[in-house]
């Protein structure tokens, strides 16, 4: 089988929908509680014309949201999760740029405590964008059972647990590798 004929499971597809959307969700909810917190990061970037950081910074958590809800329902979901790819792949890419440029010590923007951009983070954003775009497929018709609602319930969360584990642990790197570099004065590793 191809990889044009891959068909994913119907729950597997869903707890990676349920997954992406509560990630989108929580981004979108750091976004609009500290507005001026991500327009600084995001200006800190220097990606954008200063003009445009601001429209930018308060349209984003709106997109995000709505690429959240589009990616709970099954109609919209594959679009959705394409969409999803698309944005994740734009993070990862000005993330990916700035550390090319040696920017490491700024803030991603990604909501919470500061967390330092890092080659890890563009793998994380990498990795998401690639399960969003194996699920956007069709999935496999079969009915459902009682045991595919358990799995569902249990399985998004699990996975943004898993999530939130991974990010929490790169963010530690970040501060471990901050915390030696301004003891031993050498440069940060580029995590």
């Amino acid at each position: 089988m191809g990889w044009g004929q891959f068909l994913a499971d119907p729950v597997a597809a869903s707890a990676v929908a349920g997954c992406i959307a509560l990630i989108l969700f929580s981004a979108a909810w750091h976004k609009f509680s500290e507005p001026d917190v991500f327009a600084g990061a995001l200006e800190a970037y220097r990606l954008l014309p200063s003009a445009g950081v601001m429209p930018v910074a308060r349209l984003l958590p709106f997109a995000e949201v709505a690429l959240g809800v589009i990616v709970l329902i099954p109609a919209t979901r594959p679009f959705g999760l394409v969409a999803c790819a698309v944005l994740i792949s734009i993070y990862a890419i000005a993330i990916a740029i700035n550390m090319a440029r040696g920017r490491r010590q700024i803030d991603c923007g990604c909501g919470g405590e500061v967390h330092l951009l890092s080659w890890g983070l563009v793998v994380r954003n990498a990795l998401l964008a690639c399960a969003a775009l194996a699920m956007s497929g069709p999935s496999v018709e079969r009915p459902y059972e009682w045991l595919d609602a358990v799995t569902l319930v249990v399985g998004a969360p699990a996975l943004y647990g898993s999530y939130l584990t991974f990010n929490e642990l790169l963010r530690q790197v970040g501060r471990i590798s901050q915390i030696n570099w301004k003891q031993s004065g050498a440069a940060p590793s580029p995590v």
